[in-house]
């Protein structure tokens, strides 16, 4: 507790800096949908939905987190570059070992960006089921002007468990697999029907529009306004008019909307959901709405000028104009999903399908001295990938499925280099501009690929996966070990106590390789890829038809 202090006291002695402190009681509650259903959720102090954190750059932010579930738990601030504090990034058993029930954590993380991010579990599939919430970081130096702020969570909610949801997910009979689950979807805290946004006439307002939801895409849109892109995944960019916006799983955007000249009519934004898993037309969108209200007397005011549009990540640029970086180390991952030896669907990069190793995989690379340049001592399983220090890393993402996935990115934003089709004799490619954009999560569709490129500039264990929920409980992560000598040299000391103690009380060791303790490089027998993939068995890069869907829910 004593090195906690410290750490907090060194960090708050800035000028101008505050200390944002949070006490979350992490506990289950029962929340009622607007009349139409109740389940259990996972709140924070009796509350779902749970509270946002807003704080300043520069600020410290303390959540003092107590696990009352009955299972164990972490806390993962998704964007957050956690430089030097790979220990606070949240993963549980990748840079934990998570806080065991009826235990507590502090996490302790120096706020030095600015942007619109966002806190969730990263213990199964705890996400799913609501321990979620914005983190928004205010910059005294805002880029652009505007008059308010409004901070506009999206998410999808579901009358299932996460757990229920998995269990069809992961059956290899696809008369239960693509059975649909049709969710409901809660905008700002609240049933998308019964929000308002409230606008005075003159005014500029910047948007934050974040999908903290499990699986599905939303597609944001206001009638007779227009939408000036700002910023995308905590990285403000050069300006771009849209009519709509879209935001998959995990991603975050800013635009400035400036309010009409009169309070005569109120108008409609929509919030429509959907995904491109499920291939029927009654499923994709699903249409939300909400109202635009400039005066509660007023009448609503139709107008057909919200299209569904979108902006290309290729198309943007970043304020900071940082050139296009030129590769010094090529990864390429192949993501495919389909029926594993244990007969059940999972998903997999380069035919691996994630399994959490006994101990986490930072603790290893802290112990194992020189080993921990050894892929060797990570196991197989968790796909890992050495990163020498400052070297820029091209991640070559091949989508072989035929639905989407939005890929994220831990301790980094990477530019967005090049995207085109898989399938294509042709292979119609879109490169980005001089300057590339950065984000920490890209959605790249079916049968489609990705170029995108980071310089190793933070030491640490780094997971990339798909932020899709079920999707990562399905095993579609890897690990990069990022300059495990300087995690070593910078992070060896600063481990805080309680870290530790939370391992001990879970029966998991704090030293050696993935099954555990050992001090040796080669794992033996017992690391073996397993469950493994059937050859031939992987899902084609082509949707099934709708017919094909009917068929399989009607048999079913």
């Amino acid at each position: 507790m004593r090195s906690v202090l410290l750490i907090v006291l060194a960090l708050a002695n800035v000028a101008c800096a505050a200390i944002v402190e949070h006490n979350w009681d992490i506990e289950y509650v029962d929340y009622k949908m607007e009349g139409m259903f109740t389940r259990k959720a996972i709140g924070v102090n009796g509350q779902w939905p749970i509270p946002g954190v807003v704080a300043n750059k520069g600020d410290t932010l303390i959540i003092h987190a107590t696990n009352k579930l009955k299972e164990p738990t972490s806390l993962h601030s998704h964007g957050i570059f956690q430089n030097g504090t790979n220990f606070y990034d949240g993963a549980a058993m990748v840079t934990e070992c998570g806080i065991p029930m009826n235990g507590t954590f502090t996490y302790i993380i120096k706020l030095d960006q600015a942007g619109t991010y966002w806190i969730h579990s990263h213990f199964k599939s705890q996400t799913a089921d609501g321990l979620r919430t914005t983190l928004i970081i205010r910059d005294p130096e805002e880029a652009y002007a505007y008059d308010e702020d409004i901070i506009l969570p999206m998410e999808d909610w579901f009358r299932e468990p996460a757990k229920t949801l998995i269990k069809q997910f992961n059956n290899p009979d696809p008369h239960i697999r693509f059975k649909p689950i049709v969710p409901y979807a809660i905008i700002g805290g609240t049933c998308a029907s019964s929000k308002r946004i409230q606008f005075a006439p003159g005014k500029t307002y910047r948007i934050r529009l974040l999908n903290i939801g499990a699986s599905f895409d939303f597609h944001f849109s206001m009638e007779a306004h227009t939408l000036r892109l700002i910023e995308v995944d905590g990285v403000m960019v050069k300006e771009r008019v849209t009519h709509g916006v879209t935001v998959g799983t995990g991603q975050r955007a800013s635009v400035l909307v400036t309010a009409l000249n009169t309070t005569d009519n109120n108008y409609v934004f929509h919030a429509d959901m959907f995904t491109d898993l499920l291939q029927m037309p009654r499923y994709n969108p699903l249409n939300f709405t909400g109202t635009i209200e400039y005066s509660p007397k007023a009448r609503i005011k139709r107008e057909r000028s919200a299209m569904w549009m979108n902006v290309s990540d290729l198309d943007l640029e970043p304020l900071d104009a940082e050139p296009m970086l030129e590769a010094d180390q090529v990864v390429t991952l192949d993501a495919y999903s389909g029926i594993f030896s244990d007969q059940s669907f999972r998903h997999s990069f380069n035919n691996v399908t994630y399994a959490v190793p006994q101990i986490p995989t930072f603790l290893t690379a802290l112990t194992m001295g020189d080993y921990a340049n050894r892929t060797e001592v990570y196991g197989k399983q968790t796909d890992t990938h050495i990163l020498k220090h400052l070297n820029v890393i091209q991640i070559v993402v091949n989508n072989h499925d035929y639905y989407s996935h939005p890929f994220h990115l831990h301790g980094h934003v990477f530019q967005v280099i090049e995207m085109g089709d898989i399938r294509s004799k042709e292979r119609r490619v879109k490169t980005a501009l001089s300057t590339p954009v950065k984000r920490d999560t890209v959605v790249i569709g079916g049968g489609h690929y990705a170029i995108l490129r980071f310089r190793a500039d933070n030491p640490g264990v780094w997971l990339f996966h798909c932020h899709i929920d079920f999707h990562i409980m399905l095993g579609l992560q890897m690990t990069f070990v990022e300059a495990p000598d300087k995690i070593q040299s910078r992070m060896k000391h600063n481990v805080p106590e309680m870290y530790r103690e939370n391992c001990v009380a879970q029966g998991i060791r704090t030293s050696g390789n993935a099954l555990g303790g050992s001090e040796a490089i080669d794992l033996g027998e017992e690391d073996q890829i397993n469950p493994s993939p059937y050859p031939d068995r992987f899902e084609s890069a082509d949707p099934p038809s709708g017919w094909m869907l009917i068929s399989y829910i009607l048999q079913g």
